[in-house]
């Protein structure tokens, strides 16, 4: 029989956070990182199988290419793990990651919680990534092998992650969350949604899905194009057919939408999320936050309401 019990709190320095939190309809759960591991390698139990649990977390659990073929508990069951293998549970899966045969076992884990006053999440992976993405026909299985250049774009991920939950004592608690909601962007899109999606075959999805990922970049049109194969201007055009907004302004527009999160749920100075935002200067910064919003950046964090006509809007 599973055991249960409480996850003990590493301290990374992250807050509480509301930018990756859930809003169900009965209620909000603050978002909060729980543990992180790079190339945990668990100790080894051969006399017995290790006793499953199950808590109110997600895991994402990922086995390196350092890692042998092995096996450990998922949902009860004896499960083979090898490089690739990604596993992602939820509140109530039973689990236990320690391997059940001698060879080397290596994987990064992340493992975060939902919760409120009243309690944690319980819900699953399906419904947490469509809250997330505003999408509700997402399925997301616990057990997933990846390819070779998944495997080494998931890890380059992981690694970027470590280092800024290593350096959150100067600032860059936004950073990491970021990070974290690329990880989850690239699960839900490359690895879950692309295979059936057509982004593939598809330059102008593409192009979309690199702008969301890459908004705080000093992207051009030049740059774009030469990535997506196309013209600056065929490529304008196209995507402003189809999305209703040209390419840089929607990179400005999820800028701004971030800005407002930073300057709402932060204690970053506006220097600070003007140069995380990529903004050449404060100046820059000021200037298309209150170009876009009716407002200075200064005035907005201490409540003073955008004019309607000037709300940014929300593409989807």
């Amino acid at each position: 029989m599973a055991s249960s019990f409480e996850y003990i709190r590493t301290g990374h320095g992250i807050p509480d956070s509301q930018l990756l939190g859930v809003n169900s309809p009965d209620a909000f759960f603050f978002f909060r990182i729980q543990t992180f591991h790079l190339e945990e390698i668990p100790k080894q139990i051969t006399r017995k199988p290790p006793p499953s649990h199950i808590h109110n977390v997600f895991h994402i659990v990922f086995f390196t290419e350092d890692s042998e073929k092995n096996f450990f508990m998922l949902k009860g069951r004896k499960t083979e793990s090898e490089p690739g293998t990604l596993v992602m549970t939820a509140p109530e899966d039973s689990h236990s990651f320690s391997p059940l045969d001698p060879s080397r076992t290596v994987y990064h884990e992340l493992t975060f919680s939902l919760e409120n006053e009243n309690g944690p999440f319980l819900g699953n992976w399906n419904q947490l990534m469509s809250y997330y993405s505003g999408h509700e026909d997402i399925s997301i299985p616990t057990l997933t092998k990846l390819d070779s250049n998944m495997m080494h774009t998931l890890d380059k991920h992981f690694r970027e992650l470590g280092v800024l939950l290593e350096s959150h004592g100067g600032g860059n608690h936004m950073a990491a969350l970021k990070k974290v909601l690329d990880i989850l962007y690239l699960l839900k899109v490359d690895v879950f949604t692309e295979k059936n999606s057509g982004y593939k075959d598809n330059p102008l999805k593409n192009a979309k899905r690199y702008i969301e990922m890459h908004f705080q970049d000093d992207l051009d049109l030049k740059g774009l194009g030469l990535r997506f194969f196309m013209s600056p201007e065929h490529l304008c055009r196209k995507f402003k057919s189809v999305y209703g907004i040209s390419p840089l302004k929607l990179a400005v527009e999820l800028k701004i939408s971030a800005a407002k999160n930073m300057l709402l749920h932060s204690e970053q100075s506006i220097k600070e999320i003007s140069d995380s935002l990529g903004f050449s200067d404060v100046y820059a910064f000021s200037k298309s936050f209150r170009k876009n919003t009716g407002v200075p950046p200064g005035k907005f964090r201490k409540g003073i309401p955008e004019p309607i006509s000037k709300v940014v809007r929300s593409k989807t």
